[in-house]
């Protein structure tokens, strides 16, 4: 804050120094006007200094930025569009990006701020409480303007129908909220205070808009815009501050997922860490108090649960509680997300900030000074990067730090500003000094489990926006205002040291003596202790741990600029080596693989992991001259002598370069390790390899728990006559909207899931929602259409297949249910699995599915499966259409296809359209249904619906394809 206080003063002086120079020389001039649009409803004010709107600060800055002088006209949005379009302002600040908006202005290349939609209700959060829904809502939105499109789902998921009313801007939308018309609207956050938020929609950018061909003044502005980043890189934080800078935090809101797991779980166990006082400390009477109890009597009392204080004296034992169940969350844990996520924590955001300062003996410290800690995290984070670990004294809590220093075991402590003050106000240690200095700073955030449930985490997520950062830091001056009052008892209490400083001597020698038998012990087993830790127990050579350790240092010494790589070599499927001739081979051929890159001239530290079959390598060589010869190696040493046998063993390598600045040596070792399961013989690591394992291995872990919590949604893409344009089905395509991963398509996550066979489970979960749909649509009274549903070729060897599909069928029917399978099901080892295969596609049929032969002709076609599979559909693939575009030989070869299914007693339909050539060349082939996007995307079951209904009756003509009209 003095930092701040310091440059403020500073940027005023200067200001006032260039105007009074341009004064006094005459050099002033007038400014070129920008005409800036602005809304008529007021805006959100800053509490410091009464400023009208946080897009109005910024384009204030952006016009000095560009030698221009802003000048605000103020008008309803609809006005603002025609005052721009006929020149009357220059720009209109504050617009998201839509594509259609693009017709009429251009938008401006760097975004001025954030604009958060809101759903505000009569009834705020409480709405969604009223049991009442048989009634929907009316909604108000701004007609042309940004509308959420989370304002469906969210009203959705709290069960509630809507409807929404389009008025011209804002004020008439308050106007028919204020006459009962509307029961709510969805805007920006920048509203009166009399509306009710109940629901935080989105975030999107804004931006500056000009007249569209305007491109003088927008290069102009866009300049300014960059020049204004580059030099203020802490703008949009800094105007952010001024406008929330009152404590006022952010709106509770709770979505009804986030209610009801409150309701679950009513209590909340929080272990904090309990060393310093009066920030966190246990009372006389052993009940917890200090600053950071306000926040959680805060917590309880705005979630409605209580609060179980498990206090703790060290983050280690608190993150203990945590693993063990003993806690919940942790309160007072450092911020930084890295750390939590690599040891399975989650982070909220900061609920406060800690100023630390110096304490020291009234003497001073020397130039390299013992340093008294009492959080290792705190000093692995901020002390040990700055002052290093030689001069670091552990110690218990805050006050035995400052302790530490009275005492002379160590030189000076940083404690936070507030605990150092709190000391000197008690005079507890009068021969220390706090300089007041602020020497860094440390937020403190809530820790949770990463198993924990996620809902807790945005619980507290919005508790803490909502309470605002200020909450501790009150309760910590009514702390030390309380001590204040007292300090007179206090102090006399301290005047009697003696008998505390004979405990701390007795307790010091204790440790000493400790401390000295536990130097003894380490100095007689140091030695075999360390060969042990460096050595591979089953080829007796050096291990990895050993090659990091040493290699660290090696490359330290290394000159600049010299190509260093980490190498991973690995014996591929070591599991089956030992098994069949033993893990005395593996040890073999480790040893013998270290032999033979010991004699290379690139080689400077080896180790192995016999274990693992696995050699590591320090090498120093350029890529085109590393992997030619590590190659040679590789091929030269892929034999194995095992007894009186030569058995091959493959072997791969993965390189990973440590680069200028240089990797360090731990994580180009577990990069070259990645490297190596790749494919082929010598792979060199990238980022890229390194992104799409972790996407890899990250959706891996999260298939189960997605389709239990039901993140895979069916999608529709409709079939349709090609001739009428009725809509007479759709097949059933399945999307991942993860709630970590965001939107995947099936292309992410397909092959992986074939080729771990967790396909099946989510073909199985497809074809029940598709089944569900369809009897759902005959409980209604709607016609009932085919939906396809694909099935994988992994079900043709899956035990108990047809026992599943059937107890799906028992509770609902196979009516407008199409199977769709590819001829490489059927592509199976052995002519007994392919009758079994052919076997199952009978029992289907049997069961009443139809069957569908999926991308036909997209490669080698067996034309016997059309006799030996009772096929319903045929499904021509999109490469035999394109390829048909312009070849008459290859229309003649799409004719006769069609016409085979068509002799077979098949529907004959063609995936992939997309133009209206492409339709009619179908048409004259003679093919009768199709699917594409020429007739309809894939789509959510909601629009699906609304489509099919519209489109079944009737066709559609070109106007209404475009336009997506109703035909009914």
């Amino acid at each position: 804050m003095k930092m701040k206080q310091f440059y403020q003063k500073m940027a005023a002086l200067v200001l006032a120094s260039v105007v009074f120079f341009y004064a006094g020389v005459g050099m002033a001039e007038e400014r070129q006007p920008l005409r800036v649009g602005i809304n008529t409803l007021p805006s959100l004010k800053s509490p410091i200094d009464g400023s009208r709107d946080q897009n109005q600060d910024y384009m204030r800055l952006l016009a000095n930025y560009a030698g221009m002088q802003a000048v605000f006209v103020s008008d309803s949005w609809t006005n603002n569009l025609a005052k721009l379009a006929s020149g009357e302002i220059d720009t209109i600040a504050n617009i998201t990006d839509l594509p259609y908006r693009h017709a009429f202005f251009d938008y401006g290349r760097i975004p001025m701020s954030l604009s958060t939609s809101m759903l505000y209700l009569r009834g705020g959060v409480a709405t969604f409480d009223n049991p009442d829904r048989t009634r929907p809502l009316n909604i108000g939105i701004i007609r042309g303007q940004y509308t959420s499109p989370r304002l469906g789902p969210v009203l959705n998921y709290e069960g509630f129908s809507y409807t929404t009313q389009e008025f011209e801007d804002r004020k008439h939308i308050l106007a028919a909220y204020d006459a009962g018309q509307i029961d709510g609207c969805s805007l920006d956050t920048q509203l009166p205070e009399d509306l009710l938020p109940a629901a935080a929609l989105d975030t999107d950018p804004v931006y500056f808009v000009v007249r569209k061909g305007n491109t003088e003044l927008l290069d102009r502005l866009n300049q300014a815009a960059a020049r204004l980043a580059t030099t203020r890189p802490m703008m949009f934080a800094d105007l952010y501050d001024l406008y929330h800078s009152d404590g006022a935090g952010a709106p509770l809101l709770l979505d009804r997922r986030e209610r009801d797991y409150l309701l679950a779980h009513p209590t909340l166990r929080i272990a904090v860490v309990i060393s310093e006082q009066p920030y966190a400390y246990l009372d006389e009477n052993g009940e917890f108090a200090g600053g950071l109890r306000a926040v959680t009597d805060r917590i309880g009392a705005d979630l409605g649960i209580d609060i179980e204080i498990v206090p703790v004296h060290s983050a280690e034992e608190a993150y203990a509680d945590l693993a063990d169940g003993t806690a919940d969350v942790l309160l007072n844990s450092r911020w930084s997300p890295g750390w939590a996520g690599e040891h399975g924590y989650m982070q909220t955001a900061p609920f406060t900030t800690s100023y630390f300062t110096e304490v020291t003996r009234r003497g001073g410290c020397p130039a390299r000074p013992r340093i008294a800690y009492w959080s290792q995290r705190l000093a692995d984070a901020l002390i040990v990067p700055r002052y290093g670990s030689d001069k670091l004294v552990r110690c218990g809590s805050a006050e035995e730090c400052l302790r530490a220093v009275e005492e002379n075991k160590a030189d000076v402590a940083f404690l936070r500003q507030e605990v150092a003050q709190y000391q000197t106000i008690a005079g507890r240690f009068p021969g220390l000094v706090a300089n007041g200095t602020v020497a860094f700073s440390s937020r403190s955030a809530i820790a949770i489990p990463q198993e924990a449930d996620t809902v807790l985490l945005s619980i507290l997520d919005k508790e803490i926006a909502h309470m605002g950062q200020d909450v501790a830091g009150v309760a910590v001056a009514e702390e030390q205002q309380k001590l204040f009052n007292n300090r007179t008892l206090s102090s006399y209490f301290f005047n009697y040291p003696q008998y505390f400083l004979l405990g701390v001597l007795i307790l010091f020698l204790l440790c000493g003596a400790a401390f000295y038998r536990y130097r003894r012990m380490k100095k007689r087993n140091a030695a075999h202790l360390q060969s042990i830790i460096d050595s591979d127990l089953d080829t007796g050579l050096r291990n990895l741990a050993w090659l990091e350790r040493e290699g660290a240092q090696r490359v330290e010494s290394m000159p600049k600029g010299a190509p260093l790589a980490a190498v991973a070599i690995r014996a591929m499927r070591p599991d089956i080596i030992a098994g069949t001739y033993g893990r005395e081979a593996l040890a073999e051929l480790c040893k013998r693989l270290a032999g033979a890159f010991e004699d290379s001239s690139w080689t400077h530290l080896l180790a192995t992991r016999a274990s693992t079959a696995e050699v590591f390598l320090l090498a120093c060589a350029e890529e085109k001259k590393l992997v030619p010869a590590l190659s040679l190696i590789l091929r030269q040493n892929e034999s194995q002598q095992v007894g009186h046998m030569l058995v091959r063993v493959p072997l791969e390598a993965g390189i990973c370069y440590l680069g200028d600045p240089r990797m360090e040596l731990k994580t180009a070792v577990n990069n070259a390790e990645l490297a190596a399961h790749e494919a082929g013989p010598v792979t060199v690591f990238s980022s890229a390899l390194q992104r799409e394992t972790l996407l890899v291995s990250r959706m891996e872990s999260l298939q189960e728990q997605a389709l239990a919590a039901r993140e895979f949604h069916i999608w529709y893409q409709p079939k349709y006559d090609l001739k009428t344009r009725k809509c007479i089905g759709a097949e059933a395509l399945v999307r991942w909207e993860s709630k970590e991963l965001g939107f995947l398509p099936p292309g992410k996550f397909i092959p992986l899931f074939e080729s771990n066979g967790f396909i099946t489970q989510l073909d199985f979960y497809n074809l029940e929602h598709v089944m569900e749909f369809q009897r759902e649509a005959k409980r209604k009274g709607l016609p009932v259409l085919p939906i396809s549903v694909n099935q994988s070729r992994q079900h043709m060897r899956e035990e108990g297949y047809l026992q599943r599909v059937q107890e799906l069928v028992d509770v609902y029917s196979t009516e407008g249910i199409e199977l769709e399978l590819t001829e490489t099901a059927f592509d199976v080892l052995g002519e007994a699995l392919r009758v079994h295969s052919l076997d199952i596609v009978q029992r289907l049929h049997g069961m009443g599915f139809s069957i569908d032969m999926d991308d036909f002709g997209s490669g080698y076609s067996d034309l016997s499966l059309l006799n030996q599979l009772p096929l319903d559909v045929m499904k021509i693939d999109r490469t035999m259409l394109l390829a048909s575009e312009g070849s008459e030989r290859m229309q003649t070869v799409l004719r006769q296809m069609i016409e085979l299914g068509h002799a077979l007693g098949m529907k004959v339909i063609c995936e992939g359209i997309e133009t209206e050539e492409q339709e009619q060349l179908l048409i004259a082939c003679g093919c009768e249904y199709g699917q594409g996007f020429l007739y309809g995307k894939p789509m959510r079951r909601a629009d699906y619906e609304n489509f099919w209904l519209n489109h079944f009756f009737c066709g559609m003509n070109d106007a209404q394809r475009v336009n997506g009209d109703s035909c009914r």
